[in-house]
Parts: structure tokens; sequence; C-alpha cells
């Protein structure tokens, strides 16, 4: 009995330190932001969005991302472009888990933000988490099914996972949703008027052709590799000749690895669609 009641006094006073040390980290002391500390909330939410907005536009990334942070932080914490503007600079540094948090705070503000989806999951793609990242673009196609942003950006998952049919077929949809094909037509018909009209019509849409061509061209080297595998040793030196040339055009000119620098995302601070990659 003693010896029992002794271990215990024992590990009482081994784990007792690690608890107080615990229990007395000090937080993460709040940035100082005396600029307009006079006046409204209003005003200096906008002045240090702009000043923010404008030291990342010159690629001021740190200077960016305390002006984002003073907002969040000091003035006001639930003010949702501020945390979209943030998770573009954490993305920048690669800090996709920041950004995912970043993100994440901004859908608990305002839960049917598109970009926020879109953008969560290119970072969830990047990190290999693909469920979230499929969950993340199957929302964005159901706040917006005429997104063709997110319907490439689906298409790129799938094929990422090897999914060549469910790839073709997003991509397909996107084709018809967006009249990009209509479009097509009008503008190679031989009987097109010289002095028609121009068209005009978003590059994004269009995009779902080349992806077409990039999975048609990854799902043709996993065939010619299955190919290889089972030919070693065979004296069929022209296909593999073919086989290798299509592998090394394919990995340096159209490589599809982690798909992430195909995917479209919203990097605008308050929903305005603009186009980059992570």
């Amino acid at each position: 009995m003693q010896k029992r009641l002794f271990i215990i006094l024992i590990l009482f006073v081994f784990a007792f330190p690690v608890l107080a040390q615990e229990q007395t980290e000090t937080p993460e002391p709040l940035p100082e932001c005396p600029i307009f500390e006079d006046q409204s909330t209003e005003v200096r939410v906008s002045y240090y969005m702009g000043e923010g907005l404008a030291y990342l536009s010159s690629e001021q990334l740190s200077a960016a991302e305390f002006s984002f942070t003073c907002i969040i932080r000091v003035i006001q914490p639930d003010y949702m472009p501020a945390y979209m503007s943030r998770a573009i600079i954490y993305t920048r540094y690669r800090d996709y888990e920041r950004a995912i948090e970043d993100y994440t705070q901004a859908l608990e503000l305002s839960p049917d933000l598109l970009p926020a989806f879109n953008n969560r999951g290119i970072l969830y793609t990047a990190l290999q988490e693909y469920e979230e990242a499929a969950a993340d673009f199957d929302k964005v196609l159901e706040l917006d099914p005429d997104y063709m942003a997110g319907y490439n950006n689906r298409s790129i998952l799938y094929a990422v996972q090897g999914d060549w049919d469910n790839a073709l077929s997003t991509l397909q949809t996107a084709l018809e949703r967006s009249g990009i094909e209509d479009v097509y037509d009008q503008l190679t018909d031989p009987e097109r008027p010289s002095d028609a009209p121009e068209i005009e019509y978003n590059i994004v849409n269009a995009r779902a052709y080349a992806l077409i061509g990039i999975v048609y061209s990854a799902r043709a080297l996993e065939n010619y590799q299955k190919y290889l595998f089972l030919a070693r040793g065979s004296a069929d030196q022209r296909i593999q000749s073919a086989a290798g040339a299509l592998e090394s055009r394919f990995t340096f000119e159209t490589r599809l690895d982690d798909g992430t620098w195909l995917l479209t995302a919203d990097f605008s601070p308050v929903g305005e669609q603009e186009d980059d990659q992570p």
C-alpha cells in the first residue's frame, strides 16, 4: 500500500509542472494597429483593407498579412473579407493549413461563400486530402451549377485519382452548360461572313476542351505503361519507343502529377472571380 501511494505521489509531482506550464502559456500578443485608433470600426477596417490589398498587389506579403491580421485580431474579428484576403497570403507562402483555417473561418461567417469552398478544395487537393476536396468542389456546384471553374476543378480531382470516366463526364457537362460548343461551331462555320460580329465568351469555359485532351493523354499513357510492364524483354522495340516518347512528352508538356497547377482559384477577397493557381 505504501509503495502504491509513493508511485501515485511521484506521478503527481512530475505531472503537475507540465499541467501548470500548459495552463500558464500566454497567447500570442495582439498586433499594434494604431492608425485611426480614435475613429469608427468602419473607417479602420476600410483603411487596413486598402493598405493590405495595396501591399498584396505589390507582393509585400508580410506587410499585407499584418494589415489583414489587424482587422481579424484587433478591429473586427467577424469581417469575412479579411480572412479571405489573408488566406491568399498563406497560399502564396504555401502554408496551406493556415490558409484552410482562414477559408473555414470565412465560411463560418458566410456559409454560402462559393470562392471559399472552391479555394479550400484546391488546397485540400494539394494536401492530398481528396475526400475533403471533393466535398468542397461538390458544394461549389451545388451553390452554382453554372460555375465552370467548379466543373474543371472537379474533373481534375477525378483525374488525379485516376477516375478518367467521371473526369470526362464532368468536363462534357461543363461544355454543354457553358454553351462554348455553340460558340466554337459558329466561329468555325465555313459560311460565317467575314464581317460577322465578334462573339464574346469566357476563356474559362474553353478550358474544358484542353482538360479533356489532358485526361485522354493521361489515360493513354496509363495504357502504354500497362503494355510496357507486360512486354518486358520483348523485341517489339517500335511500340516501346513510341510509348517512351509519349511518356516523355506527357511528363514535360501536359503533366498531371498532383493536378494543383491546373486548378482554377478565385483570389478576390470579396468573391469577384479572378483566376489564379495556388
